[in-house]
């Protein structure tokens, strides 16, 4: 495909590593000459430096001919423009990411065809519902929702567990979910019957919601978070607010600009609004941090994030949560001991990076670093896996079909279990094994 990326900030360069691996035609476009000497070092790339939403640089990166453009600048309206512009060019598909407040409400995490634009994005809208989701789950640290909420994947970091030292064929799985894949030793592996999991592992469960969090119960012993406390009332900490008090939650919001938290008392008549200092101590133990669920550090600035949630565990809190925007700090927190930590930037790659691959794909979720992936599509009627068995169906070694959505059923597969002509298919898969899984998926003669 050919792909221009417009922005070369942390989203832009994550893009570009992942669409070079994949030997994708791309231009990189930023108007700092720095960060484009970064990518032309780093990745197999032509690049231009400009001003990003000029029709002219448009035109000399090949947009006319372009499969597809994403604009990932710091500047919102920058954004839009360059791609209201590319695809009034000829662009097949574009891309623009938002983060500020003024979009938040228009975009409610993703937007189609807003202003022209085929998809706008807002990562920090959609990494507060995640937040929410974590929030009403039994100790999962991540949750992230497929085929229009009707099947839920989750991330449970294994400490003391009914599960522990047994095969999993031992193991009474609620009906409906499955076990995809373990993370141990920062590997990633598809477990079969025999396999043990142990204290440490990274588990993700699969299947229908009601399912999955009946199975959180035998692997956690959390629960759902019923009183939360926020650290920064920017778009993050509003957009989770603003969740949580739909799932009727207590909330309390830290905030440290006096402005800002007077609006926010305004805005949100059932929120606890602390004018203060989240990394203060003193504070933290006078609100009585130690008594929340969950606490959820959000500003924009990773150091006070990270302050504030280690001083919120010494408190006694039971779980702790931050936004990171360096997403490869992401494991270092958690050997720090935060338990959840989600970044901005992973969930605006995932939402773009599913507009790169063929095949009438619906969402692209990355795990563990790339190496694995959960895609959602729809099966066409042209490709190899329809109309057979599973057990037929000769998936490689590393993927697992994960669940069937036909019409309003929701399958969870077994051997004898078939794939029909539209239904929507959720795959995990290695990255070894993906390039066998999309030619099974795929119409032939693409």
């Amino acid at each position: 495909m050919n792909i221009v990326v417009i922005g070369l900030g942390e989203v832009g360069r994550h893009l570009l590593s992942v669409l070079d691996k994949e030997g994708h035609d791309i231009v990189a476009v930023d108007s700092s000459r720095k960060a484009v000497r970064y990518a032309e070092e780093h990745y197999d790339v032509a690049s231009i430096v400009g001003y990003g939403a000029s029709e002219t640089l448009l035109k000399a990166a090949g947009v006319v001919r372009a499969d597809l453009v994403v604009a990932v600048t710091d500047h919102d309206e920058m954004n839009l423009i360059a791609a209201l512009a590319a695809k009034q060019l000829g662009a097949k598909h574009v891309v623009a990411r938002v983060q500020g407040t003024a979009w938040s409400g228009w975009t409610e995490g993703i937007r189609y065809g807003l202003l022209g634009v085929d998809v706008v994005i807002n990562p920090r809208v959609l990494v507060a519902q995640e937040l929410s989701r974590i929030a009403r789950s039994y100790g999962a640290s991540d949750v992230v929702d497929l085929a229009q909420e009707r099947v839920e994947l989750v991330q449970i970091d294994l400490g003391d567990s009914r599960v522990l030292n047994k095969p999993l064929s031992a193991v009474e799985l609620p009906a409906h979910t499955l076990v995809s894949a373990v993370v141990r030793d920062g590997n990633l592996f598809v477990p079969g019957g025999a396999d043990v999991l142990v204290k440490g592992d990274r588990v993700y469960l699969i299947g229908r919601p009601e399912g999955v969090l009946a199975a959180e119960r035998l692997f956690s012993k959390e629960r759902e978070a019923r009183r939360v406390c926020i650290v920064g009332g920017g778009v993050v900490g509003k957009a989770l607010a603003r969740e949580l008090l739909q799932q009727e939650a207590t909330v309390m919001m830290i905030e440290s600009d006096l402005a800002t938290a007077e609006e926010i008392s305004g805005e949100f008549q059932n929120v606890q609004v602390v004018h203060g200092d989240g990394t203060d101590g003193a504070l933290l133990e006078e609100e009585e941090v130690g008594t929340y669920d969950l606490f959820a550090a959000v500003t924009r600035a990773d150091e006070i994030n990270l302050m504030a949630a280690l001083l919120a565990q010494r408190a006694g809190c039971k779980r702790t949560a931050t936004i990171v925007q360096r997403a490869d700090y992401t494991s270092i927190y958690r050997q720090l001991g935060i338990d959840i930590v989600l970044s901005p930037r992973t969930v605006a790659s995932d939402q773009i990076l599913r507009f790169s691959r063929s095949g009438g794909i619906h969402s692209l979720t990355v795990l563990a670093d790339g190496q694995a992936e959960v895609v959602e599509l729809t099966a066409s009627p042209r490709c190899r896996a329809v109309n057979k068995p599973l057990h037929r169906m000769n998936l490689p070694r590393g993927s697992l079909l994960a669940a069937i959505v036909h019409g309003d059923d929701v399958i969870i597969p077994r051997g004898k279990d078939i794939v029909h002509p539209g239904d929507r298919v959720i795959l995990m898969t290695t990255k070894d094994a993906r390039a066998t899984v999309e030619r099974l998926f795929r119409p032939r003669g693409e």
